[in-house]
């Protein structure tokens, strides 16, 4: 696999930090330990001074290579607009190659068990609510530019182009590619994708993520930031349901994995996928709409009960229910369930699309100059085979309905 051999050096990246900040031109550079980190667009490091200086620990980050999916520019405005609201990791500086940001001590990234923990779940909803509220002053023209990229006609040419290229490939990525290539000719398929995105199609767009997989999520102990969201390469104005869709798909893939290619498919979470749909979007919308006492209610219910099948569920919304009851109208329950229904519909329709977009990201990436040392034509394929087995169960949901 293609390695990136243009990145900053250890010693640079001291350079950098000790010219910045003051208080770091006077250590020792055998004091000043530099770690690799994960990160499959950035590459990341944690600088950390071994005496006591302020700030001690700095997250260092040398922006990747994404091009054509990722607009460096607009990524830097977000990052200092939500650092400035306080929503995220402080920016401390930021340069044209990297940025300088604050280190989270206690952040954790969830394993698969905790991102697929119904707890966990809704504090995540309640999180990525507040997040779509903001207001980042970035492109906006009332569409979805992820959606419109992801089944566009440019994009399926772009990525034939890379394909065609078979002198870059192994014997088995071939092979994989073969499969993709199948795919990306069926015009039959990329119409029914066209015709299930725009059905029903009357969510308002928002400021989205659109890239909450399990490294880009810390737990803390700290109770105001419980949950936080990093890297923000991907974010735009996209629809709420693309973003619940692709955290689901997220919660599948295992990116602490100790062997390589250091990341593979839970398939416990994977087919467990359309109760978790249903239950995020319930979290969804009962953390938008309910007051904090029906909230804290509900925290209770979920710690007393589970939600991994659909009789486990149907129990839990007996119960949401029957708390509603005590402030809303027979009526009014029922729309708000049949938001919570339209919602968890848009979900799993976007999961297919989600994966598709990672598809492209992985080919049109791979053995490209500046890309990382990582299996993207196998990563693709990974998100290849998730897509087909969604879109199998959502054309037999089609069917039977």
């Amino acid at each position: 696999m293609n390695s990136r051999n243009t990145h900053l050096t250890e010693y640079t990246i001291k350079e950098i930090i000790s010219e910045k900040f003051t208080s770091w031109k006077q250590i020792n550079p055998s004091q000043i330990s530099i770690s690799r980190l994960t990160g499959l667009t950035n590459i990341t490091y944690k600088a950390q001074a071994m005496i006591d200086t302020t700030p001690q620990t700095i997250l260092f980050r040398e922006f990747g290579n994404a091009e054509g999916f990722v607009d460096s520019q607009q990524e830097r405005i977000i990052f200092k607009s939500i650092s400035d609201m306080d929503l995220g990791p402080q920016q401390l500086e930021c340069g044209d190659r990297w940025r300088m940001e604050e280190y989270v001590k206690d952040g954790v990234h969830p394993n698969n068990q905790k991102m697929a923990d119904a707890n966990f779940q809704f504090k995540s909803m309640a999180v990525l609510q507040k997040f779509h509220q903001m207001e980042i002053p970035i492109s906006n023209d009332g569409s979805s530019l992820i959606l419109k990229k992801t089944i566009s006609e440019e994009m399926k040419e772009n990525v034939i182009k890379k394909i065609e290229k078979r002198h870059l490939y192994t014997d088995v990525e071939l092979k994989q590619l073969e499969c993709l290539e199948r795919f990306i000719t069926n015009e039959e398929e990329f119409n029914y994708l066209n015709e299930m995105t725009q059905k029903e199609n009357h969510e308002e767009l928002k400021f989205c993520h659109n890239d909450l997989n399990q490294l880009n999520i810390f737990n803390t102990s700290n109770k105001d930031k419980e949950i936080i969201f990093i890297d923000y390469e991907y974010c735009s104005y996209n629809y709420p349901s693309y973003d619940i869709a692709n955290f689901l798909n997220e919660s599948a893939i295992n990116y602490q994995h100790e062997e390589a290619p250091y990341y593979v498919l839970e398939e416990d979470n994977f087919n467990s996928a359309p109760i978790q749909a249903h239950f995020l979007a319930l979290s969804y919308i009962l953390n938008k709409e309910c007051t904090q006492m029906e909230i804290d209610q509900i925290y209770k219910l979920i710690n007393e009960q589970t939600n991994k099948n659909k009789d486990e569920l149907k129990t839990f919304i007996g119960l949401v229910k029957q708390i509603l009851e005590q402030r809303l109208s027979e009526q009014e329950i029922v729309d708000l369930f049949k938001a919570i229904s339209y919602l968890k519909r848009r979900i799993r329709r976007f999961q297919i699309i989600s994966n598709l977009n990672w598809v492209w990201w992985s080919i049109l990436l791979a053995y490209e100059k500046n890309s990382l040392s990582f299996e993207y034509i196998d990563y693709g394929f990974l998100r290849f085979k998730m897509l087909e087995k969604l879109l199998e169960l959502e054309k037999a949901r089609k069917s039977t309905n």
